[in-house]
């Protein structure tokens, strides 16, 4: 009897631990994201105290060795969030207790990891075979030995901003891996552009906003069967939609009989910049031929491309670049989630604002 329960406490940690890549960070160990945590709150507390990590380095390496503290901290909030006793079992634990607790967390955030790769390797051939130009030859789910840059569909979607995958030559160069075309170290592939086109001087334009990413988002978050409602003029520029136009997309769906995952995320109808990344992740790295799970895979470091989106929204540079990474905020919620999307647009009405002004302006 012990024993069972025992099997049943063990499966329920690692069930628990299954949204942990989806929506705190992708790749690295729980025990590390803790202490990378705590130097932050260590650091901001006395600076001086940490000086020791910082010996050998340059600025840029300083900075961004901060940069990944405050990252992890965020990181943490997230997993605080999603486990609401978290922080209570790391007051508390042991080393001990805590190493297995770590261990049994991380086995069912990667099986979650490998569960979502393996679906989305199969649904990505299915759109992509269903797209203008027919790939040739057509992407097939059993096979893993047909795409990355020497297939002229995936090659499209892997090829950076910055070069231009209809010129024959550049492919190529690229495929050659030829010196100056180096496609490895660019985290702007076309796949996460509007149409699958970028403009290499203007880096955020249409960025994130491609209809693949948003299946791959919603074949994760909210249900297989919701990317049927991806509208084939997803692609546009506009960065809210009217909240009539919204409405018209749901009102003829049928309720969802079950919580997605979504839900039971706690995202309270709500996309997160470390959703969006994870979904970038699982995009990318499908589109590639990798049989499992690698953190780095032909050369591509998917940790960095994981951070690189995450900070587009965290680490903001101006006032103009936090309101334009809001901006493809509540896009991507509109999208995902246009009831809430409606809900929010409509408690904004212009009876409620004239209410306040008239109360402001009474003596």
């Amino acid at each position: 009897m012990n024993n069972k329960l025992e099997a049943c406490r063990n499966t329920s940690i690692s069930q628990i631990g299954r949204g942990i890549r989806k929506v705190v960070f992708v790749c690295g160990y729980i025990k590390d994201l803790v202490l990378e945590a705590d130097k932050h709150i260590e650091f901001l507390e006395d600076p001086d105290a940490l000086t020791d990590e910082f010996d050998g380095l340059d600025d840029e390496q300083v900075q961004e060795l901060k940069c990944n503290w405050q990252r992890s901290h965020t990181a943490l909030q997230e997993l605080c969030r999603l486990l609401p006793n978290f922080q209570k079992k790391i007051d508390e634990g042991n080393p001990e207790e805590l190493s297995e607790y770590y261990s049994k967390l991380q086995l069912g955030a990667n099986n979650a990891r490998s569960d979502d790769l393996n679906r989305i390797w199969e649904c990505l051939a299915e759109w992509l075979n269903h797209s203008q130009p027919t790939p040739s030859p057509l992407l097939v789910k059993e096979k893993r030995d047909n795409r990355g840059l020497h297939h002229d569909t995936t090659g499209r979607l892997l090829c950076p901003a910055e070069f231009e995958w209809d010129d024959p030559e550049v492919r190529v160069k690229l495929r050659a891996g030829e010196e100056g075309y180096d496609w490895l170290s660019s985290n702007y592939a076309r796949a996460f552009y509007a149409n699958h086109k970028a403009n290499p001087q203007r880096l955020e334009d249409g960025f994130l906003k491609s209809t693949v990413l948003v299946k791959v988002y919603k074949s994760i978050f909210t249900s297989p069967s919701s990317v049927a409602d991806v509208a084939d003029d997803l692609e546009s520029d506009q960065e809210n939609e009217p909240a009539s136009k919204v409405a018209k997309l749901f009102q003829s769906r049928k309720k969802p009989t079950k919580r997605n995952v979504a839900s039971k995320l706690h995202m309270n109808d709500k996309v997160t910049p470390r959703s969006i990344a994870y979904a970038a992740v699982l995009l990318h790295y499908n589109l590639q031929t990798a049989e499992r799970w690698y953190e780095i895979y032909g050369g591509f470091d998917y940790c960095v491309l994981y951070n690189e989106i995450v900070d587009y929204f965290e680490d903001v540079p101006t006032p103009a670049a936090k309101k334009r990474a809001q901006d493809l905020m509540n896009w991507w919620t509109a999208k995902v989630f246009p009831e809430a999307a409606v809900r929010r647009q409509s408690n904004t009405s212009a009876s409620r604002k004239a209410m306040r002004e008239q109360r402001a302006a009474r003596i």
